[in-house]
């Protein structure tokens, strides 16, 4: 029961996107309308990477996606990553999932995972910055190819996945960084 109330916020809000989206389909002919979603969360900001709040969670996780997920029992699942292995105490390798797009239709590659790890860690500061715990030790990060990304770490982290499963993935843009103020107006790319 507790688990059901707690899933019926989360549900309203799939439900009032998947309408919105399936009014917009119906509607390409017509001329452009803002769209307005309606929720009882506070949403901070549209930059999933500046405040560990369940309530910014919730809601951009309709947006972004996870390299890994944790299941109902908290195990770890594949999410933009399909596999994971330590190569040492200090070097993990994540092969990518194939063929992801983001909205904008740019492929989704190994330097959006690089991108994403060094705007966390190197250039959001506090007040903001609300994931730096996860990528604070992580000394480099690195792509052999396209679908793969090799993270060095400082020490040993063998709780790395876990803590990539509480990260979205941003596109990388062509130039420099986006700021929180950017995506708060709602510039992209």
């Amino acid at each position: 029961m507790k688990q059901e109330k707690r899933l019926r916020p989360l549900l309203l809000s799939a439900l009032l996107i998947l309408l919105a989206f399936c009014g917009a389909l119906s509607g390409q002919a017509q001329a452009r309308e803002d769209l307005r979603v309606a929720t009882s969360y506070k949403l901070m900001t549209l930059d999933p990477h500046y405040a560990n709040l369940n309530e910014n969670t919730s809601l951009l996780s309709h947006i972004y996606e996870r390299l890994v997920y944790q299941d109902e029992q908290l195990h770890l699942q594949p999410g933009l990553a399909t596999s994971w292995e330590a190569l040492s105490d200090r070097q993990w390798r994540f092969k990518l999932r194939e063929n992801v797009s983001f909205q904008d239709g740019s492929p989704f590659t190994a330097d959006d995972v690089i991108y994403t790890i060094e705007r966390i860690r190197d250039v959001l500061k506090p007040p903001s910055g609300g994931f730096q715990s996860y990528v604070s030790g992580i000394k480099s990060v690195s792509a052999p190819d396209p679908m793969t990304v090799i993270v060095e770490t400082m020490g040993s982290a063998p709780t790395l996945p876990l803590a990539f499963s509480s990260i979205f993935i941003m596109p990388k843009p062509p130039v420099g960084f986006r700021t929180t103020e950017e995506l708060n107006a709602g510039m992209h790319r």
